[in-house]
């Protein structure tokens, strides 16, 4: 089976990385915990307020190097590889105010994109909210 086939690829890609990689999705939401219990309050006003000590704390918990490993083997799901050589650090990992994505292109041409969503924003005023997510209800997976 191939990326190309009729079936729901993104799904199949998440599904391996909660199976295979699940201890690596429950450390990003641990890290977010983290980041959203140094606040204070419940909402941070800024992306930087997330953005960067959410990376910092995924550095120093080793998640960069794992998180791209449980892409890599959402895509072996796909008997898809991703062209060039992955590597944790942009534009394959980069951290953003809503959480960690990683994203490649597969053989075909097709982007897939895999994201831990750990924070929602409320538009107005705005404010970044820690979601408190399951494995389940964070990790997105798209192919475009």
């Amino acid at each position: 089976m191939d990326a190309t086939d009729g079936y729901d690829a993104p799904e199949v890609v998440r599904r391996r990385i909660l199976r295979s990689h699940r201890e690596t999705v429950v450390g990003l939401i641990d890290a977010g915990s983290e980041v959203a219990a140094a606040w204070d309050g419940e909402t941070a006003g800024s992306p930087g307020a997330v953005r960067r000590p959410l990376g910092q704390v995924i550095k120093r918990r080793g998640l960069r190097e794992e998180w791209l490993a449980a892409f890599l083997a959402g895509t072996d799901a796909l008997s898809a590889g991703i062209r060039g050589d992955p590597v944790p650090a942009a534009p394959y990992l980069t951290v953003t105010s809503r959480g960690p994505i990683c994203r490649g292109t597969l053989e075909d041409g097709r982007r897939l994109v895999a994201r831990v969503v750990l924070f929602e924003v409320d538009r107005r005023p705005r404010r970044y909210r820690f979601r408190s997510p399951s494995p389940e209800t964070c990790l997105a997976v798209e192919l475009r």
